[in-house]
């Protein structure tokens, strides 16, 4: 998905088989089952807080602003293409049918931490009675990073999800840690790819 905007200097190399773990864990906490946008909006808040209180990413996503709110970027991709037989890791894991995403296999969780699992656990419980309308309306209201792109899209870089809560020093620190972080999954990722060939 291209997005409009400045390119930031802080991104994650997208992992699919984690990104697949962490929708398919969300998936597992709600019997398998779960509105695409609904589904978007959870792992955006489990992101952004992971982002804001550990300094990481778990689905190592890109997130755009669109109409209904921020999106996962790559992960709203395989949710499109998950209808069709495309060969991804996530379309063996996850099924797209109008509206709604299925766990159809359980990829396990062996890419996620527990603190990772915990954020998407106490994300869901805290958003457990909301609708998808419901979190569109939650981060319209709530997240400043968020920007009405009229029908467009605008890319949210880590930067405006850290300026928007934090500030002076701290915005500092944390935009230090989370490159630290992000060299060190780049690392990590390419590592494991090279020796699976």
């Amino acid at each position: 998905m291209e997005a409009t905007g400045m390119q930031y200097s802080v991104s994650f190399v997208f992992d699919e088989h984690k990104a697949t773990q962490a929708s398919a864990y969300l998936l597992g906490l709600n019997k398998g089952r779960m509105n695409y946008m609904k589904l978007m909006k959870i792992l955006y808040l489990s992101d952004r807080r992971f982002i804001l209180d550990w300094g990481n990413s778990i689905t190592t996503d890109n997130y755009v602003s669109m109409d209904n709110g921020p999106v996962i970027s790559r992960i709203y991709d395989l949710i499109k293409d998950s209808n069709t037989d495309t060969g991804t890791y996530w379309a063996s894991c996850i099924r797209t049918i109008g509206y709604e995403v299925f766990l159809q296999k359980d990829p396990g969780v062996d890419c996620l931490s527990p603190m990772e699992m915990e954020i998407i656990e106490r994300v869901n419980s805290e958003f457990e009675g909301f609708s998808e309308w419901d979190l569109v309306d939650f981060c319209h209201k709530n997240l400043p990073e968020w920007q009405n792109p009229h029908g467009s899209s605008i890319q949210i870089s880590i930067e405006d999800i850290l300026s928007a809560e934090k500030k002076g020093e701290e915005y500092n620190q944390a935009i230090g840690e989370i490159q630290l972080a992000a060299e060190i999954q780049k690392s990590n990722y390419f590592m494991q790819r090279a020796r699976k060939l």
